[in-house]
């Protein structure tokens, strides 16, 4: 058996990951680690930090997906891979969900003659989305309910970051993506429904490493650089106040947030390109329309800064996107985003 640690460089990450104190903590949703491999079964040795609904955890070996339940069980020990024929495979393990940190010690590797492999170059293209729920995938994992309200008492048992747009565009492109998103999350503190009762927004979180408020938080360095970054926030702005863009001083407080927070990611990413893209799930227009207020006062498309509108945007259900719904919004997403200026996807 061969014991790998997790800073080892044929072990590839994806998104904000900690490696402060030697291990490998999975912080945001659909953050992921992978790793080519010559043997028969891969082992992790991990932590679970429940601060949630109890933990699903996801993997993908040679292509075929895995869940695996560890509820709110500190250890994370799992077998995700195993009775494999010898020779080369993959394999990814995943955050399915929300209200966790998922925390790697250790990875082991069973065979005749077990070893690391190394992994194919990483898509050339970049992007960074920073979003709610949808993005995060909560509860895509249940078509039958497509078009619908949410089922009752699904308790996060239906997440699957893999399963969210942002996910499917990365393949689409084909780009490497960070997915810096959590459901229920608002722009400012006090509003939205991440956190409740004491909600924290966007303006706590975007830079943030470590970002809930029940654990010790800790920065984010922004060492990774997209080409492209996607905003897509304003679902959970209109709780407590639905009014909020039609009282003119909240509308301009909300306005400027939300300019100031893109100008200072798009500065960290040495200038990326920027995309507004609400969701399918039923929101008003005039969230849509600050959108286009947004864009104008970045500059718009002369800086590079696009608002991006589905053609079922706000229409399409009243609970979150299922797998065919994201597929929709991933496949007009990507038509966008490759018909965007070749140099903003130069280094």
């Amino acid at each position: 058996m061969l014991k790998i640690l997790p800073g080892d460089g044929l072990i590839r990450y994806s998104g904000r990951v900690d490696f402060s104190d030697g291990r490998a903590t999975l912080c945001w949703p659909g953050a992921a680690f992978t790793l080519r491999f010559s043997g028969t079964s891969v082992k992790i040795e991990a932590e679970n930090d429940c601060f949630g609904w109890p933990t699903l955890i996801g993997a993908v070996v040679d292509g075929e997906e895995k869940c695996f339940d560890v509820g709110r069980a500190r250890e994370a020990n799992l077998t995700v891979a195993q009775n494999l024929p010898e020779g080369e495979h993959t394999v990814t393990v995943y955050r399915r969900m929300e209200g966790h940190y998922l925390t790697v010690s250790a990875i082991y590797i069973n065979g005749e003659n077990p070893r690391l492999l190394e992994l194919p170059p990483k898509p050339r293209k970049r992007i960074e989305v920073y979003g709610d729920s949808v993005s995060a995938g909560s509860v895509v994992d249940c078509e039958e309910f497509a078009g619908k309200c949410d089922p009752d008492g699904h308790d996060g048992k239906f997440d699957n970051a893999l399963h969210a747009y942002p996910q499917l565009v990365a393949k689409l492109l084909p780009a490497e993506v960070y997915d810096t998103s959590q459901g229920g999350i608002a722009i400012f503190d006090g509003t939205g429904y991440f956190e409740m009762p004491d909600t924290k927004g966007v303006e706590s979180c975007y830079n943030m490493l470590r970002y809930s408020s029940y654990r010790p938080r800790s920065e984010w360095d922004f060492s990774f650089r997209p080409h492209v970054v996607i905003f897509a926030i304003g679902q959970n702005d209109a709780y407590p106040d639905p009014d909020v863009l039609k009282k003119p001083d909240m509308r301009e407080k909300w306005l400027s947030k939300y300019v100031e927070i893109v100008n200072d990611v798009r500065e960290k990413a040495g200038g990326a390109a920027v995309v507004l893209a609400l969701t399918v799930l039923q929101h008003a227009p005039e969230w849509d329309d600050a959108m286009d207020e947004i864009a104008s006062r970045l500059g718009g498309e002369n800086r590079f800064v696009y608002h991006f509108r589905y053609t079922r945007c706000g229409l399409a259900t009243p609970g979150h996107p299922r797998i065919s719904e994201q597929r929709e919004m991933a496949e007009e997403l990507t038509a966008f985003l490759k018909s965007l200026p070749e140099k903003i996807w130069e280094d």
